[in-house]
C-alpha cells in the first residue's frame, strides 16, 4: 500500500514538471557548466565579437608585454607577444569592446594582416610610461660604497614584490674567482678593480626570483621599449666619482620610467632618494642627484651595452 502511494505521487510530480516545461515556463536546464577561469585568463578573456565598435587609428606600434595572444577571424590565436616581442607592426584602427578593453588591428611593412591584439600589448613610439621602483641607496642604511650592483638588483626585486635584505646580499655577492664575480671588497673597497658582470648577476639574482633576465646588448631602443612594457632596467654605466678618461662602465644604476625622449634613472650611489645633483662625486657629467631624467642621447654615450630586466 505504501509503495503504491508513493509511485503515484511520484509520476503526478512527474506529469506535472513535463506540463511546466510543455507549455513554455521560464525554467531553463542549465548545460554543462563551464571550468572557472583562473584570474589572469578572466582579463584576457576575448568577449563575443558583435561586442566590438571600429575606430580609426593610425600608428606603428611595437611589442613591449608577454603573454598575450595575437587573434584572426572568429577570435582564433595565431601568434602571441612572446614571438613577437619588440616587433614593429603598423595599426589601422582599434576595436573599442563593451568590457573596456581595446584590440588594435595590425599589418607588417608588406601591409600583410597579422590580426589583432590587446592594446596593453603594444606600445607607440612616444608613449610613456614611469613605474614606481623603490629607491635603494648603497649608503643607508647598509654602508657599502662599492655595493652598486646588490643595491641596483634590489630596486627591481623590490619592484615585483620580492623581499631582499640587503645587508644578505651585499655579504653574499659572488666575487672573483667565481665567473663574472665582483673584485674587490663591497664595503672597503680593497682589492677593487670591476663590478659583477651583468651575466653574473642575474645569475645572483635568481636566488630570489627567476623573472630576471640578462638583456646585455639590447639598443638604446630595446631599453626604451622595456621601460615602456613596464619593465625597469638596471644597466652598467659611469659613476659621479670616474674621472672622464676612465671608460670603464662600473657603476649600475636602474632606468625607471620614459617620457619625452628622456629616461628617469634612479641613482643608488646616494644617501637618500631626495639628494641633489652635485651631493655625489662632483663628476657633474654625472652627478645628477638620486633621481633624475637623463636625455636617450647622454644614456647612449654612457651605456655600455651590459643591462638586465625583471619581468
Amino acid at each position: 500500500m505504501v509503495k503504491t502511494s508513493l509511485s503515484k505521487r511520484l509520476l503526478r510530480n512527474g506529469a506535472a514538471l513535463l506540463a511546466i516545461i510543455t507549455v513554455g515556463s521560464s525554467i531553463s536546464i542549465p548545460s554543462v557548466t563551464p571550468e572557472p577561469l583562473t584570474a589572469n585568463a578572466a582579463m584576457k578573456a576575448v568577449p563575443a565579437k558583435d561586442s566590438k565598435s571600429w575606430k580609426s587609428f593610425s600608428h606603428k606600434v611595437h611589442f613591449v608585454k608577454k603573454d598575450y595572444k595575437v587573434y584572426q577571424d572568429n577570435w582564433h590565436a595565431v601568434s602571441s607577444s612572446n614571438k613577437l616581442f619588440h616587433k614593429g607592426y603598423k595599426a589601422n584602427g582599434k576595436y573599442k569592446l563593451s568590457n573596456g578593453r581595446t584590440y588594435y588591428r595590425l599589418y607588417n611593412s608588406k601591409k600583410t594582416y597579422l590580426g589583432y591584439v590587446n592594446a596593453k600589448a603594444v606600445a607607440t613610439n612616444t608613449a610613456s610610461k614611469v613605474m614606481k621602483v623603490p629607491y635603494v641607496s648603497q649608503y643607508k642604511p647598509v654602508f657599502a660604497p662599492w655595493g652598486c650592483a646588490s643595491a641596483a638588483m634590489s630596486m627591481l626585486l623590490r619592484y615585483r614584490g620580492v623581499k631582499v635584505n640587503l645587508r644578505y646580499a651585499q655579504n653574499h655577492l659572488p666575487m672573483v674567482p667565481t665567473k663574472g664575480g665582483q673584485k674587490g671588497n663591497v664595503y672597503t673597497g680593497v682589492g677593487f678593480g670591476h663590478v659583477i658582470t651583468a651575466a653574473a648577476l642575474t645569475k645572483y639574482s635568481h636566488h630570489w626570483t627567476k623573472r630576471t633576465a640578462n638583456i646585455s646588448k639590447a639598443s638604446a631602443n630595446d631599453i626604451k621599449m622595456y621601460v615602456q612594457g613596464g619593465y625597469p632596467v638596471l644597466f652598467y654605466g659611469y659613476s659621479s666619482y670616474q674621472k672622464n678618461n676612465d671608460k670603464n662602465r662600473n657603476h649600475c644604476k636602474v632606468i625607471v620610467g620614459y617620457k619625452n625622449g628622456k629616461f628617469k634613472v634612479n641613482d643608488p650611489l646616494y644617501y637618500s632618494s631626495t639628494a641633489k645633483a652635485g651631493t655625489g662625486g662632483k663628476n657633474m657629467k654625472y652627478d645628477h642627484g638620486a633621481i633624475s631624467w637623463e636625455s636617450i642621447s647622454h644614456f647612449k654615450k654612457e651605456y655600455g651595452k651590459h643591462a638586465m630586466t625583471i619581468y
